[in-house]
């Protein structure tokens, strides 16, 4: 059966394996592909989704989904994980995005590949030791922690492996 695919279609993929940070493995997924070459092409160019809300960077290139459209969870589009990937891969259909959200998800994949520039104001970040003493050591950033009593840990969102806390990380400015 061919099916028709469209641009804000949600599915379940098979991404494979993924190297280092590369989102991998059955998750969803969305079409960021227009029509045309979804209607033509053997394949799609998709943004990977992930239900890790928390665990993530807040990036100007993530866009937060309520558990809406198909969705069973609030989940963030990462528009800087694109792939293109065979239809064959896509899988069970989860839903389609109304038309607001592909509006708001077209400037973060315009951040994503470098169409217009976004530096937000402050990234927040759950760093390990390692990883905020890396942040320090280059002398470009100020860390501040966003709840120094806090004493829960999450995992670190750079290096994936060890638990941290979040942190504000503000770029220092450039002396000229």
């Amino acid at each position: 059966m061919n099916r028709t695919y469209h641009r804000g279609d949600m599915y379940y993929a098979d991404l494979g394996r993924g190297i280092g940070s590369e989102q991998e493995g059955y998750r969803p997924v969305l079409i960021i592909q227009n029509d045309t070459g979804n209607k033509h092409s053997p394949t799609v160019i998709v943004a990977a989704i992930s239900s890790k809300v928390d665990a993530k960077a807040k990036l100007p290139t993530h866009y937060l989904l309520k558990a809406e459209n198909g969705l069973e969870l609030p989940s963030l589009v990462l528009m800087e994980q694109l792939r293109t990937i065979d239809k064959r891969r896509l899988e069970t259909y989860i839903g389609h995005l109304e038309e607001q959200h592909i509006r708001r998800l077209n400037r973060a994949l315009a951040v994503s590949v470098g169409l217009i520039e976004e530096t937000p104001k402050n990234l927040i970040m759950c760093l390990c030791p390692a990883c905020a003493n890396n942040f320090y050591g280059t002398g470009s950033y100020y860390l501040r922690r966003v709840h120094p009593d806090r004493v829960e840990k999450d995992i670190c969102t750079y290096c994936g492996q060890r638990p941290g806390f979040d942190y504000e990380v503000v770029k220092k400015k450039e002396r000229k």
